[in-house]
């Protein structure tokens, strides 16, 4: 009996692990909820990022809907204007492809241009709506932030990318397996990818974020030395890299 309980307690491998699926699935849930107005799917993400880095860095204990709700206001204004400006720009050039098309030649050949442009443009929505959970700041520094972790780490930015264009992908490579695909993004498709790729990214920002006690709470200067604060334990895998914020710095970021 004693080890059946220990089994199932929450600092057991198992206990974490169940922890962890019940975030996941609960913070998939509440973004799709969220998002049903479409407007409002950038917030969605943005709130869905910032619960994500919240679970990581601190005991994993907390309200999942609170949280969810606090990064959906925090970021509401930002996130929608981020992501109609992202929708328009690909609806306007996926016109443009459309009518290079109808030609020949070197207007033709523009087609590529804008496949490229789309492509950056992409990029940098990966990276943005973790940037607006995760920092302060206005549209066009956020902007110039997400560019900056996107490029300066390459093989950081391939595998984020990956892990959102992939599985969008094989959700319509067969149509067959369209309903499973449903029922696998309602469940956990959306938050499974963004736990996955804020580990990555958290690993860029940990230096520029403030240091968090084991709840997650920013500790507040003066407070470093309090024998009553513990310091949480980040997952993120990095340790702090002078090197890279001197870098920002140089940058204006």
């Amino acid at each position: 009996m004693q080890r059946l309980l220990k089994l199932f307690s929450e600092d057991s491998a198992l206990g974490r692990f169940l922890n962890r699926l019940y975030v996941i699935i609960v913070s998939n849930l509440l973004f799709v909820l969220f998002s049903l107005p479409v407007v409002t799917i950038g917030a969605g993400l943005s709130a869905l990022n910032y619960t994500m880095m919240k679970y990581r860095r601190g005991d994993r204990h907390f309200k999942v809907t609170s949280m969810f709700w606090k990064g959906f206001k925090e970021s509401f204004g930002k996130a929608t204007v981020c992501f109609v400006a992202y929708v328009a720009l690909m609806l306007v050039q996926l016109l443009e492809i459309s009518w290079c098309r109808q030609f020949t030649g070197p207007v033709a050949l523009f087609k590529y241009a804008l496949v490229g442009l789309m492509a950056l443009e992409t990029i940098v929505a990966v990276y943005l709506f973790p940037v607006i959970a995760a920092f302060n700041g206005g549209i066009g520094e956020l902007l110039k932030n997400a560019l900056y972790f996107a490029f300066s780490k390459p093989h950081c930015m391939l595998a984020c990318v990956a892990l959102y264009v992939v599985p969008l992908a094989a959700t319509y490579a067969s149509i067959k397996f369209l309903p499973l695909w449903a029922f696998l993004w309602l469940m956990f498709g959306f938050a499974l990818i963004v736990y996955l790729a804020s580990g990555i990214m958290l690993r860029q920002f940990m230096p520029f974020l403030p240091e968090v006690d084991i709840c997650g709470d920013i500790i507040l200067p003066g407070q470093e030395d309090d024998p009553n604060i513990m310091v949480g334990e980040d997952d993120s895998g990095d340790d702090f890299d002078e090197k890279t914020l001197q870098e920002m710095m140089k940058y204006g970021l």
